[in-house]
């Protein structure tokens, strides 16, 4: 349970890490795109990063061999007196986790239920990969996968038009998965708000995505940005689908209108790979303590030297030779030479 914990601890601030490095780096800046890469990587390399390790070797002197096991002193050990009951808090902090755990599960595929009847029993209108679904309910455009599901009879022909321009960017660069990613960490990491804040964050660059990449195929940007402020007043939509609704509106159109960033600005991702080696270096090392090669001293002052370079034949021979002329037994397995 301590592993479960330290690897759930070592992710869960990687996370952090990506998620601040985004928002004060990247967040303000239009490589919507790599945007979109830089917060997927983040999300894997925080599930991976803590289960690499570098293991690293500390010589140390070897204990010597001649000493006298039946002159050494010894030490009384008493038995603790029998405690009374203790709260065992690992234990306890592992079965709020996995209640937790449970809870969003079931509001996931509460969410799958309610997309599920959302869709059943809807004629579909199948266009090459596209299958739109025109429904009666008063609920924010979406999409999921190829499913792009509106209301036509909220919204003007043009208006429409817009919409679906959006939800097909959604669909044609699978950004469902993504939000499924996203759904899928915040149930691991429930715990950890910064979770929640990097599940936001990929969700609203995906609508920056969506936004731009629409607006290149729609010759009156204003209508565009007219058509976002007019579905804020249908927010009811599924919480795993890529919604045509979603909250700071403004900051939304403010990139929409923003200049392209400077591509020299791209140096900003680099700066993300000095602080991983950070959390490998301090992190992750394994130190691992040998002892020196180095002569087995007898108290009849004979020397037997053993080193990387002594063959299995040779060590035979020394171990013969112990057990024949000194009474020495002498037993070596797995050898590894460095």
């Amino acid at each position: 349970m301590e592993a479960l914990a330290l690897y759930l601890l070592k992710s869960g601030a990687l996370i952090a890490l990506f998620y601040l490095a985004y928002y004060f780096l990247l967040r303000k800046e239009t490589f919507f795109i790599s945007n979109r890469w830089f917060l997927l990587f983040g999300l894997v390399t925080s599930v991976l990063l803590p289960l690499v390790t570098y293991k690293k070797v500390v010589w140390i002197d070897p204990l010597p061999s001649n000493i006298d096991w039946a002159n050494l002193p010894y030490a009384t050990v008493t038995a603790p007196a029998e405690q009374g009951f203790e709260i065992d808090w690992m234990l306890v902090s592992l079965i709020v986790y996995a209640i937790g755990i449970f809870g969003f599960l079931l509001t996931f595929f509460m969410d799958f239920y309610s997309l599920n009847r959302a869709l059943k029993g809807r004629q579909i209108l199948r266009q090459a990969d596209y299958r739109f679904v025109d429904t009666d309910d008063k609920i924010a455009p979406f999409s999921y996968f190829n499913y792009i599901v509106y209301n036509s009879s909220l919204y003007s022909e043009a208006e429409l038009a817009n919409i679906i321009e959006h939800e097909k960017v959604h669909s044609n660069q699978n950004h469902t998965m993504d939000v499924l990613f996203a759904r899928f960490f915040c149930i691991v990491f429930w715990f950890n708000p910064f979770v929640w804040l990097y599940k936001k964050a990929m969700l609203q660059n995906l609508e920056f995505i969506a936004d731009a990449e629409a607006t290149k195929n729609i010759e009156d940007k204003k209508s565009y940005q007219i058509t976002l402020l007019k579905v804020t007043g249908h927010e009811n939509c599924v919480d795993i689908t890529n919604h045509f609704y979603q909250s700071l509106i403004k900051k939304r159109i403010v990139m929409l209108n923003k200049n392209q960033s400077n591509r020299i600005s791209s140096w900003k991702y680099f700066l993300i790979i000095p602080l991983l080696a950070a959390f490998l270096v301090y992190f992750q090392v394994k130190v691992v303590a040998q002892e020196k090669p180095g002569a087995i001293v007898l108290e009849d002052g004979a020397t037997f030297k053993l080193d990387k370079n002594t063959t299995d034949a040779e060590m035979k021979t020394q171990a013969e030779r112990l057990k024949s002329e000194h009474g020495v037994t002498l037993k070596c397995s797995r050898v590894k030479r460095n």
